[in-house]
C-alpha cells in the first residue's frame, strides 16, 4: 500500500512540475544530419535530405506567436543538423520577427561553424541568436568552435557535453505492438516538454514528430492519431499546446521508458537500433 501511495504522489508531483514548466517551441528545420549517430531520436541516419520550406516555417511561427504570446519563453531552431538548412539566415530573421522577447537558440553539433558565411554571423548578431552546441565524441575542436562564436560576437552555450563517450547517450526503444502503459511512459519520459513543430503540426516530442523517417526506411508502422498532434491552423489558445505537452498521448504506448544509457556508436541504419 505504501508503494502505491508513493507512486501516486510521485505522479501528481510530476504533473505539477510539467504544468509549471516554461513553454518552449522547437521548430524542426530538417531531420537530415552530417553525423550518423546510432539511436538518434530524430531518426536522422534514416532521414532523406529534405528541408522544411521557409514559407511553412514562417506561417507556423506567425500563428504560434499570436496564440502563445509571451507564454513562450524559448524558441529552438533544430535539426537534424540545423546548420545544413539552406535558408537559415532568413529563418533567424523570421523567428525574431514573431518572437520579440524570447531567447532564440540554434541547436547544432558545431561541425559546420567554421564554414558559415558572413551573412550567417551577421544574422545571428542582428537577431540576438544563441548558438547551443552539443559536444560529440568525435575529432573536432569544440573549444575553437566556441571561441569562434565569441569572436563573431554571438552568444554560445554548451547544451550537452557528450564528448567523453561514456554512456552519455540514451536509447529510446519503441515497442511496435504498442503494449506500454502510456501514463507510466509519459511521466517517466526524458523528452517531456520538447514541443516539436513541423509540417504544419505541433507534436509533444521529436520521436512522434520524426517517426515517419523510421517507417519509411524500415517498413515499421508506428501510427499517429489526432491525440498525438495539433494542426497549427486549428490552435486557438495556448492551453491546447500545454495539454498536448502535459498529458499522455496515444503514441506514448509505443515508448519504453525510462531509456537505457548507452555509449556513442555509428548507426548501421538497422531497425533494431530503435525497435525492440
Amino acid at each position: 500500500m505504501n508503494r502505491i501511495i508513493k507512486s501516486v504522489k510521485t505522479a501528481f508531483r510530476r504533473i505539477a512540475d510539467l504544468k509549471s514548466m516554461p513553454l518552449r517551441l522547437e521548430f524542426l528545420l530538417t531531420d537530415y544530419c552530417n553525423l550518423n549517430c546510432k539511436g538518434c531520436t530524430h531518426f536522422s541516419p534514416l532521414a532523406e535530405r529534405e528541408f522544411e520550406p521557409l514559407e511553412m516555417v514562417g506561417r507556423q511561427m506567425e500563428k504560434l506567436a499570436a496564440v502563445c504570446g509571451d507564454t513562450v519563453k524559448q524558441v529552438y531552431l533544430i535539426g537534424g543538423e540545423t546548420l545544413l538548412y539552406p535558408d537559415l539566415t532568413q529563418a533567424m530573421d523570421v523567428a525574431r520577427r514573431y518572437f520579440h522577447s524570447q531567447k532564440i537558440y540554434i541547436f547544432t553539433n558545431g561541425l559546420l561553424l567554421p564554414r558559415m558565411s558572413a551573412d550567417f554571423w551577421e544574422a545571428a548578431r542582428r537577431n540576438d541568436i544563441i548558438i547551443a552546441i552539443t559536444r560529440y565524441p568525435i575529432k573536432f575542436d569544440y573549444d575553437a568552435a566556441e571561441e569562434l562564436c565569441r569572436t563573431k560576437g554571438v552568444d554560445v552555450e554548451v547544451f550537452a557535453d557528450r564528448s567523453d563517450n561514456e554512456m552519455n547517450f540514451f536509447r529510446f526503444a519503441l515497442d511496435p505492438e504498442g503494449r506500454q502503459n502510456r501514463y507510466i511512459t509519459h511521466f517517466k519520459c526524458y523528452n517531456r516538454g520538447c514541443i516539436s513543430v513541423a509540417g504544419g503540426y505541433v507534436y509533444p516530442c521529436s520521436i512522434c514528430a520524426c517517426v515517419h523517417n523510421l517507417n519509411r526506411a524500415t517498413g515499421t508502422d508506428f501510427q499517429l492519431t489526432d491525440k498525438d498532434r495539433l494542426d497549427v491552423n486549428a490552435i486557438t489558445n495556448v492551453r491546447q499546446i500545454k495539454r498536448l505537452r502535459d498529458l499522455p498521448s496515444d503514441f506514448c504506448r509505443y515508448c519504453k521508458n525510462p531509456p537505457a544509457r548507452v555509449g556513442h556508436a555509428l548507426s548501421q541504419r538497422r531497425k533494431e537500433e530503435w525497435v525492440d
